[in-house]
């Protein structure tokens, strides 16, 4: 990192009397890095608690020519948040109010810095519920799952975040507040554009009341069949649930380890299984459930009391999680495909783990088509994540090949910006780049991600701090 970026920022600091600026060794390092094992290069972390802080906050770094990378919580898979050449992270960390809650009109207004479980209770305790639910909700921001456009299990049926955003107000990379905006023009690129468009200050959701009836079960489909097929089975014979999740027989034993669940197929995949609405409905739907679960000779745990509920959702959440015990690292793609295409996919998966030798995991939000391929690695042993990128490149260009694409949740960031030409024409990425461009003529918004390649925005690899003190 260069002095001089960190002496700039030490001067920011100075200058923005109230705003905390902090370029010490600790926050360097604790906000140099998200959920994935990369670390980037922070010259300095900031704490805006208001909009008005922001605003100024924007308006002075970009006067002085200092990247900023805004930050949630740092739970992405992509590397989005990983600050690069020393540039300032502004975390919105102080930023986590309810502003405004209309029960009426099916809205909440909140600030991006609140967590996705916060605002959840709160509209719980008012009979509502936000339908993204992504993995990570417990500690996730909603900012964090704007600039993702974040989905989770309950995405199938409710879809994902773009569908709830009613209006942003956010900021231009001059500190320029716009105010409200309908998602619509300049402000619906926000969503999913990884904050390299715009700073999303807060969001106006929409929201929806509780539904009446739950209905949960765990399906284990046993060795030899589909699971994949019987999902798509299950749709087809008119099941609506709001959750369809899969997981394959390894993760499976896997979670049982972590989670002392007995009893369990252990060369079974699985299916996870929620439906919800009113008493009739969820009951009518539950009786298909169980007719299709027999006529296939599929075996069906369902919940009977909310503590059984809960019991199962504990197996779900406990995913990612048990797989963290099993290798020092973990990399973690989400493609996307067509729901016809998920049992080859799944199949090619295992195959080419098996050729490279490599401890693969499954899972996959069955509905939607997002699978979630996991290797557990060792990133201090070469040779092995040589065989890893082999692995993720092979990857891709299967599951283009059957009409897929990169990511169906986590993002472009970092990790995956050098894989977008099997995806996109030159064409395609310079228009995205010439958007970028307008939007942030000094490229100083979240630069070397996402249609930003980073040789080009930042001129070279992911930077380490050569010294933090």
């Amino acid at each position: 990192m260069a002095g001089g970026q960190l002496r700039e920022i030490e001067r920011l600091g100075r200058s923005l009397r109230g705003i905390p600026i902090h370029t010490g060794a600790r926050y360097r390092l604790s906000y140099s890095f998200d959920a994935t094992s990369e670390r980037g290069c922070a010259g300095g972390v900031a704490f805006p608690g208001s909009l008005d802080d922001l605003a100024r906050l924007l308006r002075e770094a970009g006067r002085r020519g200092i990247p900023v990378f805004m930050r949630g919580a740092g739970s992405g898979f992509s590397g989005g948040a990983i600050p690069l050449d020393g540039g300032l992270v502004v975390s919105t960390e102080k930023m986590h109010r309810v502003l405004r809650f209309d029960a009426r009109a099916g809205e909440v207004e909140v600030e991006s810095g609140i967590v996705n479980r916060e605002l959840q209770d709160y509209l719980e305790r008012e009979g509502c519920f936000y339908p993204p639910d992504p993995a990570s909700l417990n500690f996730s921001t909603i900012g964090g799952n704007i600039a993702e456009n974040a989905g989770g299990p309950r995405a199938f049926k409710y879809g994902v975040t773009r569908r709830y955003v009613r209006s942003l107000t956010w900021l231009t990379a001059e500190g320029e507040i716009v105010l409200g905006a309908f998602p619509e023009g300049l402000t619906a690129g926000l969503v999913g554009a990884e904050g390299t468009l715009g700073a999303v200050y807060s969001a106006r959701l929409r929201v929806l009341p509780l539904p009446e009836d739950f209905r949960t079960s765990l399906l284990e489909v046993r060795a030899g069949e589909e699971a994949f097929s019987f999902a798509l089975s299950l749709l087809t014979a008119g099941l609506n649930p709001s959750v369809l999740e899969y997981i394959d027989a390894k993760t499976m034993r896997c979670v049982g380890e972590y989670c002392c669940f007995g009893g369990l197929g252990r060369d079974s995949d699985f299916l996870f299984i929620e439906i919800d609405g009113s008493r009739v409905e969820a009951a009518a739907q539950e009786a298909l459930l169980g007719q299709m679960a027999r006529a296939f000779g599929v075996v069906l745990r369902a919940a009977r009391s909310a503590a059984e509920r809960e019991l199962l959702w504990k197996l779900r959440r406990s995913v990612s999680p048990s797989l963290a015990r099993r290798g020092l690292t973990k990399v973690n793609e989400d493609v996307s495909l067509p729901l016809g295409a998920l049992e080859e996919a799944s199949r090619f998966v295992h195959a080419l783990a098996g050729e490279l030798d490599l401890d693969c995991y499954l899972f996959a939000h069955a509905g939607d088509g997002n699978m979630h391929v996991n290797i557990m690695t060792d990133r201090r042993r070469a040779e092995e994540m040589a065989r890893v990128e082999t692995f993720v490149e092979r990857l891709f260009e299967r599951v283009i090949g059957l009409g897929g694409t990169l990511s169906g949740e986590h993002g472009i960031g970092l990790t995956k910006s050098h894989y977008l030409s099997m995806v996109f024409t030159a064409a395609e990425l310079e228009l995205a780049r010439g958007i970028k461009k307008a939007m942030d003529p000094r490229l100083i918004l979240n630069p070397g991600k996402y249609f930003m390649p980073e040789a080009a925005a930042c001129g070279g690899s992911v930077q380490r701090c050569s010294s933090i003190g």
